[in-house]
């Protein structure tokens, strides 16, 4: 049902060979209704606070409240021969630019969420997101 409601995007390169093109990046994005803010460090030694592991290897820690959030990030995916160019930030960008028609949306004001991230997932939210990005849960 959730795969219905998304959109892929592409990062496509020219194959110098031909006039093909291949794929180096994709993310898959779709419309969600809440997501839970990430802690930050000073959060994990707080007595008050009830945080949720989200992954303990990449050290992502949530606020367990729902917070509304529009556009949810499932998937990012860039072959290991592009990693570290760029590709993954493009896409992002065009994503929160294009998801909703005449609507750019921010990931520093919490309106963009990842699916839990891997080590190198988590890198990456962390970069793009500038801190504002939420996690949620398929």
């Amino acid at each position: 049902m959730m795969l219905q409601a998304s959109k892929a995007y592409l990062f496509l390169l020219p194959v110098s060979t031909s006039a093909k093109e291949q794929i180096v990046g994709c993310v898959i994005a779709q419309r969600i209704e809440s997501a839970m803010a990430i802690a930050s460090p000073e959060d994990y030694s707080s007595p008050t606070a009830s945080l949720v592991s989200v992954d303990a290897t990449a050290s992502v820690f949530c606020h367990p409240a729902p917070l509304p959030t529009p556009l949810g990030i499932s998937r990012v995916f860039v072959a290991k021969t592009h990693r570290r160019e760029g590709v993954a930030t493009t896409i992002l960008d065009t994503v929160v630019k294009t998801f909703v028609h005449g609507c750019t949306l921010s990931p520093e004001q919490g309106q963009v969420a990842f699916t839990q991230p891997t080590g190198e997932g988590s890198a990456l939210m962390r970069r793009w997101g500038k801190g504002g990005v939420r996690i949620y849960e398929e």
